[in-house]
């Protein structure tokens, strides 16, 4: 069991962007709360210390929703197909950091494999003290299966609730369905808003174009759909000459 959780802010207390000229549009329409809710639990959920100390209306990221929703739309154009199982430690969070050699004329399959891993994570970088969370199609006694993976650093423990690591593993077909849903289900939440702005108008003191709101809106409503019908070819073979050039870097310290 996966779903991908979310809470818009009020439009009431939507915080807009810029100084002398405050502004608003899509993207900053979304700002709000997310997490996953997973069988007998929830990844991306703060610990009720971490709630105290930052004063937090809520145990959950407090962001922008469109930006978890961006990276979950790569996810699954990735998910399309399965982890090679040689490679499943390259992109499930156990291969070390590498430092970069003195030198700059490694081929491009170590491009090509720095891409592969980011497409099984998704990126939580914009958050303080955020675990890593990692996410791939796999093969398990010959079921197309699906592990998320939440990892939470040694120098962030105390923030996230959860072990050091946990990972869930889930029928493919669930975890694409929950992604499909989470995407009509913020799009859906969006159309309300941007209805609402157009009936309305505006938030006073604030500059928010209403046409090209509801211009990008249209345009974002099928990304999802454009990316996965936007081909997928990944050369494994290069993947696999990138990874074993990575494993021949020291460790990063």
């Amino acid at each position: 069991m996966v779903r991908f959780e979310f809470e818009l802010r009020p439009l009431t207390e939507m915080p807009p962007w810029g100084g002398d000229r405050p502004s608003l549009h899509w993207f900053g329409l979304t700002s709000g709360w997310y997490w996953i809710r997973v069988q007998d639990g929830e990844f991306l959920r703060y610990t009720d210390a971490a709630v105290g100390v930052w004063n937090l209306e809520r145990p959950y990221p407090d962001y922008y929703v469109a930006r978890l929703w961006e990276d979950l739309i790569v996810l699954r154009w990735a998910l399309q197909a399965p982890v090679p199982e040689d490679l499943i430690p390259f992109v499930d969070g156990t291969f070390l950091p590498r430092e970069f050699p003195d030198r700059d004329d490694y081929g491009d399959d170590v491009d090509a494999a720095f891409d592969i891993q980011s497409d099984y994570a998704l990126d939580l970088g914009y958050l303080r003290n955020a675990p890593d969370l990692k996410c791939w199609r796999h093969a398990v006694d010959g079921s197309d299966v699906v592990t998320l993976s939440q990892q939470i650093p040694p120098w962030t423990r105390g923030a996230f609730e959860g072990p050091d690591r946990l990972d869930v593993t889930m029928p493919a077909a669930e975890v694409l369905a929950a992604i499909d849903d989470f995407d009509r289900r913020l799009v859906a939440a969006m159309e309300v808003r941007v209805a609402g702005l157009e009936h309305s108008g505006p938030p006073s003191d604030v500059d928010l174009d209403l046409q090209q709101l509801r211009v990008e809106h249209a345009q974002r409503s099928d990304w999802l759909q454009q990316r996965l019908a936007s081909r997928r070819d990944v050369d494994w073979t290069k993947i696999r000459l990138g990874a074993a050039e990575l494993a021949s870097w020291p460790p990063a310290s």
